[in-house]
């Protein structure tokens, strides 16, 4: 066993005395960030839910955007937004095998430029954009008939830009094209502009106040990867989000659901609040 699985325990039965004690803003939730699930992970996710479930811990995005705006009670732990990246194939299956079952809804953020390209061309793009080159393309993305089917189990849809690029990479026209070419795609194919967007790769390196702007002309949240709590008072476009290593152990895993790993994050929260003050 590793140091870190060691004093993952007595870590998290601390944490889950003493984090209800912290100051937090009203209305406080935390975005949990998964992405491909795979079929040795699935089990995992399945216990994951079903224990935020049967803790009453569990919202969905319309209650996300309601302690946004309004506020509330959040007594114990903050609850928790589900949140997929990328659209892989595997979000359908989960959504239809482990939320439809537990009445769970969440949020899927996905790339309609990557959606479009063939078979072999998106694999490529995948393995090039989403993994950097690090690896092949696990499984493939959804293609639209899959989204649709999501919207219609009752989740939302978000923006991933249109080919997952990292927008600091990008000049002001190719952000701009990432940003609104996705965000007409969307809206093209179901109905309306999604309210929220989650810039790829997540860390404040890969986000500046140019492309926040742009992603604000078109969304009204914006979802990062920097750990931390959200609630009224929040930014709308630096939430923050966690993510939950599936392959972890269990009592690790629970450290970033209930937050325990965001208190090493706080320099990097002030900064993505001064990009979206600038």
């Amino acid at each position: 066993m590793s140091l870190r699985e060691t004093l993952a325990g007595p870590a998290g039965a601390a944490w889950r005395l003493v984090g209800p004690l912290l100051p937090r803003p009203p209305g406080a939730f935390r975005i949990l960030m998964f992405h491909d699930v795979p079929d040795s992970q699935r089990a995992a996710l399945r216990r994951l839910v079903e224990r935020l479930v049967a803790e009453n811990r569990l919202i969905g995005p319309a209650e996300a955007a309601s302690r946004l705006r309004h506020g509330g009670a959040s007594p114990g732990l903050p609850p928790v937004l589900l949140s997929f990246d990328d659209g892989f194939a595997s979000n359908l299956e989960v959504a239809e095998t482990i939320l439809a079952p537990l009445g769970a809804h969440a949020l899927f953020f996905v790339c309609p430029g990557l959606m479009d390209l063939s078979k072999d061309e998106q694999a490529a793009a995948v393995s090039a954009n989403v993994l950097r080159g690090l690896k092949p393309a696990p499984e493939p993305l959804m293609d639209w008939t899959a989204v649709e089917r999501l919207v219609t189990l009752g989740h939302t849809i978000g923006n991933h830009t249109s080919d997952h690029l990292r927008l600091t990479e990008l000049s002001a026209d190719a952000k701009a094209e990432q940003i609104e070419k996705a965000a007409e795609a969307l809206r093209s194919r179901l109905g309306e502009t999604p309210d929220w967007f989650a810039y790829t790769f997540g860390d404040v390196d890969s986000i500046d106040a140019e492309s926040l702007h742009l992603i604000g002309r078109h969304h009204r949240y914006c979802r990062s990867g920097v750990r931390g709590v959200n609630g009224k008072g929040t930014a709308p476009l630096a939430l923050r989000g966690d993510h939950v290593d599936l392959a972890a152990t269990p009592t690790w895993r629970m450290l970033a659901v209930d937050g325990a790993l965001a208190l090493a994050y706080g320099e990097q929260r002030q900064h993505l609040d001064r990009m979206v003050q600038a």
